[in-house]
C-alpha cells in the first residue's frame, strides 16, 4: 500500500477524503492528515509518506510553497493540488511546479481515481528504478568484499575509498559463514534463504549477506561483546532454517581489524565447517569448540592402544573403557581428518578384539558379530556419534565377557593377567594407566604385594614357562618367541641369570634325568 498524507485547513475536507473512495482498492491508504504546510513538512519527515493531497490556499504556508518544500527535500514526491475555480492561475504555477495533478472542488471521484492510477504508475516506476539502483549498489558492495576474500591485488588507498563508499569502515570484522547442506547453486531455496537471513540482519543486527557458492555468508561487525551478538545471530538462522526444514552448518571466523585481512576471517570458518565432524551437533562451529582437540604434548601409540582395550576387554577391567576410546581419536597422523581418525578406531578394534578371539574361544561367535560391526564406524556423522556407537560396541563385548569373581583386587587382576599373558609386551607404565594408577605407585604396591619388582616377576613367569616348554622338546629360538623374548641372546642371558645354566644345556640335565 502506498501511504497519502491530506493537507487542508478545513476539517470537513480532510476527514471527508477518507470517504470519497475506497482508498485500498486502489492500493492506497490515508495514513495522515495535516491542517497546514507547516504540520505536513512534520508528519512527512516522521512518517515519508508517498503521496501528498494539498489544498492550495491555507494560513501560514500555502500548498505550492509546501510543494516547493517538499520538492528540496524529495523532488520524486508524487503531490495533488486541491483548489476552488477562482485558483486557476495556481494550478498553473503548481503544473510548473511539478505538481503530479491538479484537481479541483468539489472532488470529482473518477477524476480522483485517473490520478492516483497515474501516480501508482510512476511510484511503481521510480519503485523499479531504486530496486535496481539498490541492486547495483550491492552488487558492486559484494563485488569488493569478494575481492577482499580472494585476496586480489589492490592500493590500500583504493581499498580506503571503497570501504568507506560501502560504509564498511569499522573497528573489526568476522564472517558468519552458512553451508546449506544438500542443496546445489541453482537451488531457488538459496535466493529464499538469502533474503530471510538479509531481513534477520536488517532487524536486530549490523552486518551485510552475501553469497559465495557454495555458501551463504554474512560480514559481521565484530564488537567487544561479538559473542553474545554472535550466538544471538546463530540463534536465530538456525531458528529460521529448522523451521523450513533445511540442513546446514555454520561457523565463524576469528575478527579481523582491517577489512582487507577479512579472508582470514573466511578461510578459517571454511576450515571449521570441512572440520564439522569433530564439532557438536547443532551448534555454531567456533574455534576451540572441537571435541578433540590438537595437544603438542600427546603421545599415543598404537599398539599400546591395542593391547589396553584388549587387557580390559580380556581380564575385565570395565573403568579404562572409555579413558581408552576417547584416546584412539589421537592416533590419527592428521587429527582433524575424518578418514584417518576413523580407520585408527576400526583398526584398534579389529586387532583387539582379533586378540580376545583367540584368548577367549568360548565366546568365538559373539566376538565375530561384533567383528562385523566394527566397520559400521565409518557410518557415524560425527566425533560424538562415533565414540558412542564404539563405546557401545565395547561395553557391549565387556558385559558378554565371563570374569573370575575372585579377581575383583586390581593387583590380583594384575597377577593373572601376567600368569595367563606373559608372552604380550606387558609394561608396567601401560598396565598402571590401565588400572589407572601412577606407574610408581603401583610398581610399590606390586613388590609389597608380591615381594618381587614387577619386570622380575614376569620374567620368573616367563622363564617358569620357558623350562616347560624346553623339556616338551621345543627349540631354544622357540621357545625365546612363545613366551613373548624377541632376541634369542637376550633370552639366553634372562635363562641363565634366573637358571643358573643356558637353556639347552638346561633341556639336556632334565632330558638325562628322564632317561
Amino acid at each position: 500500500m502506498y501511504k497519502v498524507l491530506v493537507v487542508d485547513d478545513e476539517p470537513t475536507v480532510r476527514e471527508g477524503m477518507r470517504a470519497i473512495i475506497p482508498w485500498e482498492d486502489y492500493g492506497f491508504e490515508i495514513t495522515a492528515v495535516a491542517n497546514d504546510g507547516y504540520t505536513a513538512l512534520d508528519k512527512y519527515r516522521e512518517l515519508s509518506p508517498d503521496v501528498i493531497i494539498s489544498d492550495i490556499r491555507m494560513p501560514g504556508m500555502d500548498g505550492l510553497e509546501l510543494l516547493k518544500n517538499l520538492h528540496e527535500i524529495d523532488h520524486t514526491i508524487q503531490c495533488l493540488i486541491l483548489s476552488g475555480y477562482a485558483d486557476f492561475d495556481y494550478a498553473k504555477k503548481a503544473i510548473q511546479s511539478n505538481a503530479a495533478g491538479y484537481l479541483l472542488k468539489p472532488i470529482d471521484e473518477e477524476e480522483l481515481v485517473d490520478y492516483l492510477n497515474k501516480v501508482k504508475k510512476e511510484l511503481e516506476k521510480q519503485q523499479k528504478v531504486t530496486q535496481l539502483t539498490v541492486i547495483d549498489a550491492e552488487r558492486k558492495r559484494d563485488s569488493f568484499i569478494l575481492s577482499m576474500l580472494l585476496k586480489k591485488e589492490r592500493a590500500s588507498s583504493e581499498v580506503i575509498f571503497e570501504a568507506k563508499q560501502f560504509d564498511l569502515e569499522w573497528d573489526k570484522y568476522e564472517i558468519l559463514l552458512i553451508r546449506l547442506e544438500e542443496m546445489n547453486e541453482h537451488d531457488s531455496t538459496i535466493i529464499t534463504i538469502k533474503s530471510k537471513i538479509q531481513k534477520i540482519i536488517k532487524t536486530n543486527h549490523k552486518g551485510i549477506v552475501f553469497s559465495n557458492e557454495p555458501y551463504v555468508a554474512v560480514l559481521m561487525e565484530s564488537k567487544l561483546n561479538n559473542k553474545k551478538e554472535r550466538l544471538l545471530l546463530f540463534g536465530e538462522i538456525k531458528d529460521m532454517l529448522n523451521s523450513i526444514h533445511v540442513s546446514f552448518t555454520v561457523a565463524s571466523g576469528k575478527p579481523v581489524t582491517d577489512i582487507s585481512e577479512i579472508n582470514v576471517s573466511y578461510n578459517m570458518a571454511t576450515q571449521l565447517i570441512h572440520n564439522k565432524f569433530f564439532f557438536p551437533k547443532d551448534e555454531l562451529l567456533s574455534e576451540g569448540k572441537e571435541v578433540i582437540k590438537r595437544q603438542n604434548n600427546k603421545c599415543v601409540d598404537m599398539d599400546e592402544s591395542i593391547d589396553k582395550l584388549y587387557f580390559a576387554l580380556d581380564i575385565g577391567i570395565e573403568d579404562s573403557i572409555e579413558t581408552i576410546i576417547s584416546e584412539i581419536a589421537y592416533l590419527a597422523e592428521e587429527i582433524y581428518s575424518e578418514d584417518e581418525v576413523k580407520r585408527s578406531y576400526v583398526y584398534v578394534l579389529t586387532t583387539a578384539l582379533n586378540k580376545l578371539l583367540i584368548s577367549k574361544p568360548e565366546k568365538a561367535a559373539y566376538i565375530s558379530s561384533v567383528l562385523e560391526k566394527v566397520l559400521e564406524v565409518y557410518q557415524q556423522k560425527s566425533m560424538i556419534d562415533l565414540q558412542s556407537f564404539v563405546s557401545a560396541l565395547v561395553v557391549s563385548v565387556y558385559n558378554k565377557m565371563e570374569y573370575d569373581a575372585n579377581t575383583d583386587d586390581q593387583l590380583k587382576r594384575l597377577l593373572v593377567l601376567i600368569d595367563s599373558r606373559y608372552n604380550e609386551n606387558l609394561k608396567l607404565d601401560k598396565l598402571a594407566d590401565l588400572l589407572n594408577y601412577n606407574s610408581a605407585y603401583l610398581g610399590k604396591l606390586f613388590k609389597k604385594y608380591t615381594g618381587e619388582y614387577f619386570n622380575t616377576y614376569l620374567d620368573k613367569v616367563r622363564i617358569m614357562n620357558a623350562k616347560r616348554l624346553l623339556i616338551e622338546g621345543k627349540k631354544v629360538y622357540q621357545v625365546a618367541e612363545i613366551i613373548g623374548y624377541n632376541n634369542v641372546d637376550y633370552f639366553h642371558s634372562k635363562f641363565k641369570k634366573y637358571v643358573g645354566t643356558s637353556p639347552s644345556a638346561y633341556r639336556r640335565n632334565k632330558q638325562a634325568k628322564i632317561e
